[in-house]
């Protein structure tokens, strides 16, 4: 499949400029092409070399000229023949297949640590193929009539998405199954890093005004890892809500402390996949005054905010939420 039939497919529905061509094809989870300029520019000389497009130059006041490109007769019968041609069929291919191959001298605990290490990326890619499909040139047509098959194009990319998680759990099944032998030095460690686990998160699924939103405690800090975020991440995707409110009393003093750098990896992984948080704080908490500044400047942003009490905390969340599919 070249790149060269998909711009002609694009340009079939309307005349594009170079820009536009590639924020279409960046911003869509399905072409996967990077779209760069090195990689339109060239398919453009070769479709003009070719007569399947032209180029008209648009000058601009105050602004650099614009080239628009569209397709001709030649092009529209070219992308009709490439259309009907043989499709090619995927390129199947895992890493976790070649993994769990290998894998038969794991322990049992370390298989099911790898599995569900690869679930959470799998939840998150979902999230963020998800928000991408809504987002994308493609949905933005079919609200104009223009796209009729998007809504089946969004079901095949989630639906291997949740098959990928369906058989996730199948293989959890088999692995639960299995002897876990162990010498009494592995039993020692393993006892000792039960001893020295970290207090579990609290989640609780509420409800308001008919939208949904996790409502995260802990026993002991809250958010002390990056990892932390994947799994509210993961949260959020298994429960089919972007809406999370964080008690503000249970951060961990390296969320707030700026200079370990995780608020800002924790905010950024939230802006990635669409998650919108608002922490509530209880009791006059003090947060230093740097974390206090950042908030500040997320105020106007739709990302981030904190409240001193919950029911602000939750209205904000739930304002003109976008509805999980």
């Amino acid at each position: 499949m070249s790149l060269n039939h998909v711009i002609l497919g694009l340009l079939n529905r309307e005349p594009l400029t170079g820009y536009e061509m590639k924020k279409i094809i960046q911003n869509t989870p399905f072409m996967y092409w990077s779209g760069n300029n090195n990689q339109i520019y060239k398919a453009f000389v070769e479709l003009l070399d070719e007569g399947f497009v032209t180029k008209e130059v648009q000058h601009q006041d105050g602004s650099p000229s614009k080239n628009i490109y569209t397709i001709t007769g030649d092009g529209q019968q070219e992308f009709k023949s490439w259309l009907l041609s043989v499709t090619d069929v995927p390129v199947f291919k895992k890493q976790v297949l070649i993994k769990l191959a290998l894998a038969n001298q794991l322990k049992r605990g370390d298989l099911e640590t790898m599995l569900a290490s690869y679930a959470d990326r799998v939840k998150m890619q979902a999230l963020l193929s998800e928000r991408e499909l809504d987002k994308c040139y493609f949905a933005e047509q079919e609200l104009s009539g223009r796209s009729l098959f998007i809504d089946l194009i969004r079901e095949n990319i989630l639906s291997f998405y949740a098959g990928e998680l369906e058989w996730v759990q199948k293989v959890k099944e088999c692995i639960a199954g299995l002897a876990d032998e162990r010498n009494v030095a592995t039993e020692a460690v393993i006892q000792k890093e039960n001893n020295e686990v970290e207090p579990a998160m609290n989640c609780q699924v509420m409800e308001s005004r008919g939208k949904r939103y996790l409502y995260l405690t802990s026993s002991g800090s809250l958010i002390q890892r990056e990892q932390d975020a994947i799994d509210i991440i993961s949260l959020c995707a298994e429960h089919g809500t972007n809406a999370v409110v964080l008690d503000g009393n249970t951060l961990s003093d390296d969320f707030v402390k700026l200079r370990t750098g995780l608020a800002g990896a924790v905010l950024q992984k939230f802006v990635n996949y669409n998650i919108k948080a608002a922490v509530a704080i209880k009791g006059g908490q003090n947060f230093p005054v740097r974390f206090q500044e950042m908030a500040s400047e997320h105020s106007s942003g739709n990302t981030f905010r904190i409240f001193t009490n919950l029911e602000d905390a939750v209205s904000w969340l739930l304002a003109q939420r976008r509805k999980s599919k």
